[in-house]
């Protein structure tokens, strides 16, 4: 069972993160409802993509439940995952 809030959440954390990197992102598709594709804009690498979210998704995220990425290259030529709160914290 879906969480309206948690949702509501992820998609404002898109949101965050298309207007962050406004130059890099095309557009996002929700292939189920934690799991999303990021189509990146031409010439930008998933690689540099993922590293530059990496040092900032800890300020970006403001929800509980896991999220994969997936950062595909306008070519598709390359994919690239990365999990979001797939761990818990260390109490």
């Amino acid at each position: 069972m879906e969480n309206p809030i948690e949702t509501k959440k992820i998609s404002a954390f898109l949101t965050r993160i298309s207007k962050k990197w406004p130059s890099k992102i095309d557009r996002f598709e929700f292939k189920t409802a934690t799991v999303v594709y990021v189509y990146l804009k031409d010439g930008i690498s998933s690689l540099d993509f993922s590293e530059k979210l990496a040092q900032v998704i800890d300020q970006l995220v403001d929800f509980k439940i896991p999220l994969l990425l997936y950062h595909i290259e306008s070519d598709g030529s390359n994919l690239r995952s990365q999990p979001v709160n797939w761990y818990s914290p260390i109490r």
